[in-house]
C-alpha cells in the first residue's frame, strides 16, 4: 500500500498558510525532512526522491518558506532567516513527524542546525553543500546574488554563476535553456525571491558545530567551485562530534537533482547506520 500523501496547509497566524507534502513513515522508520534552499521549493525534493524513500518505508515532509512556491504570506513578512527558523520550529512542534531527520541544501543546512540549536527534538542532520565560514566569501556571493537578480532576475543570477556550481556534462545539457538571446528581466524589490536573497545577507554562519549532538552526515559536490573550499569543509566537519561525510565528485551544488538515486541511498544508509546504532 501507498504511503498516504498529505498536502495541505498550516496556518502560522492569520495571514501565513505554509503549504507542506507530507507522507507518514511505516513503523519506527525516520521522517526526511527537507529544508529549502533560498532558491528551493517543495518541488526540488517531490517526486522521484520523496518517491524512492517512501517505498522504502521512510516518512518524508517539505515545505516551502514564506516568499517559495505555494505558501501564503501577509505583508507583515519579513522573508528573513530568523523568520525561516522560527517557521521551522513551529512545523516541527505542531507535525510532530515520526524520527525526523533534517536534510537541508545550501543555506537551508544552517537553517536546519539553527532549528536544532533553538531545541527542535529531531535525531540527524544531512548537510548539503552547506559548510562554508562567515567572512569575506559567504558575504561577497550574498551581496552578488542580490544585485545580480535585481538587475536581471532569476535567469540572470544562474546564467553568472551556473559555471561554478556545475560541471561540464551538466552545462552542456542544460546550454539550450540558458544564455538567452533577449534581455533580462529586472526583479522588482518587492518580489518575494528578491527579498529572500536580501535576508541571505543578514545569515549567521557562525555556528558551534561542537554542539551539534546527534549524527551529522556532510554531502559535497566535487563540482562545486563557488560556496565549496574543501580545506573549510574538512575543517568544520572535524568540529562536529558525529559526523560522516561523503563526496560527490561529478556533482555540483543540486546534488539531490544530479545525483538523486545515491542521494537516497546515502541518507537510507545514514538512518541505517547512526540512527539505528
Amino acid at each position: 500500500m501507498k504511503p498516504k500523501i498529505t498536502m495541505p496547509y498550516l496556518a502560522i497566524n492569520p495571514e501565513t498558510r505554509i503549504y507542506y507534502e507530507a507522507r507518514q513513515a511505516r513503523g519506527d522508520h525516520a521522517t526526511f525532512v527537507f529544508i529549502n534552499s533560498t532558491g528551493a521549493s517543495t518541488a526540488t525534493w517531490e517526486g522521484a526522491i520523496t518517491e524512492t524513500l517512501a517505498k522504502e518505508g521512510y516518512g518524508t515532509l517539505s515545505f516551502d518558506f514564506r516568499g517559495q512556491g505555494k505558501t501564503e504570506f501577509g505583508p507583515n513578512a519579513q522573508l528573513t532567516p530568523a523568520e525561516i527558523i522560527a517557521d521551522i520550529c513551529t512545523i516541527m512542534k505542531r507535525l510532530a513527524p515520526t524520527n525526523p531527520v533534517f536534510v537541508g541544501l545550501s543555506i537551508g543546512g544552517l537553517h536546519a542546525m539553527r532549528a536544532y540549536l533553538e531545541g527542535t527534538g529531531i535525531k540527524g542532520i544531512v548537510l548539503i553543500n552547506t559548510l562554508r565560514k562567515p567572512g569575506a566569501l559567504v558575504d561577497w556571493i550574498a551581496e552578488l546574488e542580490t544585485r545580480l537578480i535585481r538587475l536581471g532576475g532569476t535567469q540572470l543570477l544562474h546564467d553568472a554563476i551556473r559555471p561554478v556550481l556545475a560541471g561540464p556534462e551538466k552545462l552542456s545539457r542544460i546550454r539550450k535553456t540558458h544564455l538567452p538571446e533577449e534581455e533580462y528581466t529586472p526583479m522588482p524589490a518587492d518580489t518575494p525571491r528578491l527579498r529572500l536573497a536580501k535576508g541571505v545577507c543578514m545569515a549567521d554562519w557562525d555556528i558551534p558545530y561542537e554542539e551539534l549532538r546527534i549524527p551529522v552526515l556532510v554531502l559535497s559536490g566535487g563540482q562545486d567551485r563557488l560556496f565549496r573550499l574543501p580545506k573549510d569543509v574538512e575543517e568544520l566537519s572535524a568540529r562536529i562530534p558525529n559526523c560522516t561525510s561523503r563526496l560527490y565528485e561529478n556533482a555540483g551544488h543540486a546534488i539531490p537533482a544530479d545525483e538523486t538515486v545515491e542521494f537516497c541511498r546515502d541518507l537510507i544508509r545514514f538512518t541505517k547506520e547512526k540512527l539505528t546504532a
